[in-house]
């Protein structure tokens, strides 16, 4: 393929060299430049892919891709024989040379977005396991790993950047792919990362406080996460959290199909008889003691659609989950999946590695594992919880470094409120000071039913002395993650 073929949609300011050049590969980073390789230079958050021109050109690299703006001083383009092409925005040639170059792999895909503050992660397996059952064969990226085909992958990113992105959804169609269920995250969404990327539904869970470090504001934030929707194909769905206000707001809007989904009155896909249903919890003891130890009731209940009810049986627990159920049920309306498959997907859906996750050691009490890393998704964590003991909530969590700071006293102040006790520690401090970090959390709490232990490791071991029979201890921020970063270093840990 050569670089006239790849830049061809592409609006160039100024070509300098040989366009004929053949083409190879694609690399963003000048450490993966081989012989014949296109270089696009990305300005990135800590460094300027444009100071790394000349490392790309001495390892091969026959084409550049360079922002008009860029300071190229010290940068021969004429060196080399290699091709120059200017662009006005490089992340945005980066998206489009690459779904060139791999030949357009999202058009021979049903795609499925899924974006929101929370629940990303657990509706996109949820949506999974409904394609599955339906015989279909589908492909999932997303925070906790890739599945490509018959390979799986480490995620590096909620969403890859658009180069590694178009590389796995060719791998995908390669490999009979026929659905690709995507996280994308408002990062993702702002950097351009989906690109080329036309969805056949997108869904927006839900709306709260987070990633104000990057937004700057919510109205930057929200706007980020909506614009999922610009990259709906024609004829194609939103998927809405009806009752979500924020989400709500886009009902009206949108040019796409919209179909919401809620517990509230107007959703047309909503879920009936959930209070009942967890006073059933409440009241049946047996429902949720066995043998001494507390195990979490499954979700049972009836949704409402336009096509009449559907009773639900799923082994997820807990009201966050009844949400992530209803919006995948959305998503599989909008792609004309059947009842019966909805239902059996739901019925063998495997709960989601440190999403409100049961840690089982033969404890007498009931110990819970999930990624909450948000002020609301925190106090609906605690909040369920609740639901489910008889005696006290002890919450041990932290908060990342280099993150979001407003949100770290709002989730102090919430876990205060709602637990008996707290411990807060360090999730992943990354290159901050980790009692800085604790220090911000603690000046939200107005109560002292907490303690300190800046070693997670430690925090969760004390957290598990104090803990009694009939109690919950819940592990809050890291879910899944088998790593702690600290001075910017990733060493192995689990919160398990």
């Amino acid at each position: 393929m050569t670089l006239k073929s790849l830049i061809k949609g592409i609006k160039v300011a100024k070509v300098t060299g040989d366009v004929n050049c053949e083409i190879k590969g694609i690399a963003y980073d000048s450490r993966n430049v081989k012989e014949r390789f296109l270089f696009v230079a990305v300005r990135g958050f800590s460094t300027d892919g444009h100071r790394y021109i000349n490392d790309a050109l001495s390892r091969g690299a026959a084409g550049v891709i360079v922002e008009k703006e860029a300071d190229l001083s010290g940068i021969c383009l004429s060196c080399d024989g290699a091709a120059f092409a200017t662009v006005e925005d490089s992340r945005d040639a980066l998206a489009a040379v690459s779904s060139a170059f791999y030949r357009e792999p999202s058009k021979g895909l049903s795609l499925i977005g899924i974006t929101g503050t929370n629940g990303k992660t657990t509706t996109s397996y949820i949506t999974k396991s409904i394609l599955d059952t339906w015989g279909r064969k589908v492909g999932l990226l997303g925070t906790i790993r890739y599945i490509i085909g018959n390979r799986v992958a480490a995620a590096i990113h909620t969403t890859p950047e658009s180069l590694d992105l178009q590389g796995y959804l060719r791998e995908m169609l390669d490999n009979n792919v026929e659905y690709a269920v995507l996280e994308v995250s408002s990062h993702a969404l702002t950097l351009k990362r989906v690109e080329g990327c036309s969805f056949k539904a997108a869904a927006f869970t839900n709306f709260t406080q987070d990633h104000l470090d990057f937004h700057g504001t919510m109205e930057e934030y929200f706007t980020a996460k909506a614009k999922i929707f610009d990259y709906v194909e024609n004829g194609g769905y939103a998927v809405l959290n009806w009752d979500d206000p924020a989400v709500r707001t886009l009902t009206e809007k949108l040019k796409c199909n919209v179909i919401t989904c809620g517990l509230q009155e107007g959703a047309m896909i909503r879920g009936m008889n959930i209070d009942k249903a967890e006073g059933r919890r409440k009241k049946d003891e047996k429902s949720f003691f066995h043998n001494s130890t507390l195990i979490i009731q499954p979700s049972d209940f009836i949704i409402q659609t336009p096509g009449g009810e559907l009773n639900i049986s799923s082994p997820l627990a807990g009201r966050n989950n009844v949400y992530n159920i209803l919006m995948s049920v959305g998503i599989a309306y909008a792609l004309g999946v059947g009842d019966e498959a909805i239902i059996k997907g739901l019925g063998e859906v495997s709960p989601v590695e440190g999403r409100f996750e049961k840690i089982d050691a033969g404890q007498k009490f009931l110990c819970i594992l999930d990624y909450a890393h948000t002020e609301d998704a925190l106090k609906r964590l605690i909040e369920e919880a609740r639901l489910i003991t008889k005696g006290k909530v002890i919450t041990v969590f932290g908060c990342g470094g280099n993150r979001d700071r407003d949100k770290r006293h709002k989730m102090g102040a919430v876990a205060a409120e709602l637990s008996d006790f707290v411990i807060i520690t360090s999730d992943n401090p990354r290159t901050e000071n980790p009692m800085w970090i604790i220090n911000d959390i603690i000046a939200g709490i107005k109560k002292s039913n907490y303690m300190i232990l800046p070693d997670r490791a430690e925090a969760i071991i004390r957290a598990v002395s104090m803990t009694e029979q009939g109690d919950t201890l819940l592990v809050a921020g890291k879910g899944h993650e088998d790593y702690q970063e600290i001075n910017g270093i990733r060493r192995p840990f689990s919160d398990r």
